[in-house]
């Protein structure tokens, strides 16, 4: 498994049961309470035998997007490109970002293999609308990873990630690389088909 797919494994892991929540959660509390859900679904699904693709996006759709802030993500692929672009285009731009981002992790949730997860208590983490999570993954066949889960809080209160930062790099300023310079070779429309079609 490559390193960027241990990290999206390691993300997917995380988010999943604070739907269940009626109180609003710290950001600790919303990371520390997830998975429950998110893998008592992929347990019924391979009790059936192997989940399909297809079964995996559903289930990530359904109990991890939610908890994703696509929309900070999107405009911060975006750049400078965020200039000049229109309603219309911004709202593709979402839609397939949320697409891409939705196939990806289904995709890496199917080399699930049970890490640890420990996240460290710190609130002088929280700043404002602002914080982050920091987290260790303990796997036994390889070193352990220090993650960085960074979230932003939603007018309702709620809290949403927008990123990870893997041993020092995030995933976020390495992806929006890659589509701020896409965008300037191709366009914004060919970069959102791109991406709706991953």
């Amino acid at each position: 498994m490559t390193l960027i797919n241990r990290y999206l494994l390691i993300f997917l892991v995380l988010f999943s049961s604070s739907l269940l929540a009626k109180t609003q959660q710290s950001p600790v509390q919303l990371l520390s309470q997830v998975g429950d859900q998110l893998f008592s679904e992929i347990s019924k699904v391979n009790n059936q035998g192997t989940a399909s693709k297809a079964e995996m996006t559903a289930i990530v759709d359904k109990y991890l997007m939610p908890h994703m802030d696509v929309k900070f993500v999107s405009y911060k692929l975006l750049g400078k490109h965020i200039k000049g672009i229109d309603r219309a285009q911004a709202k593709a731009f979402i839609t397939a970002v949320e697409h891409y981002l939705s196939t990806t992790y289904a995709g890496a949730l199917m080399k699930y293999t049970g890490q640890e997860i420990k996240f460290e208590d710190d609130s002088n983490l929280t700043k404002g609308d602002f914080a982050t999570v920091k987290t260790q993954i303990i796997d036994s066949s390889a070193p352990t990873i220090d993650l960085h889960f960074k979230l932003r809080q939603s007018k309702d209160g709620s809290w949403k990630v927008y990123d990870i930062v893997a041993e020092g790099i995030s995933l976020l300023s390495a992806k929006q690389k890659e589509v701020i310079q896409r965008i300037s070779e191709v366009g914004l429309d060919t970069v959102t088909t791109e991406l709706s079609n991953k």
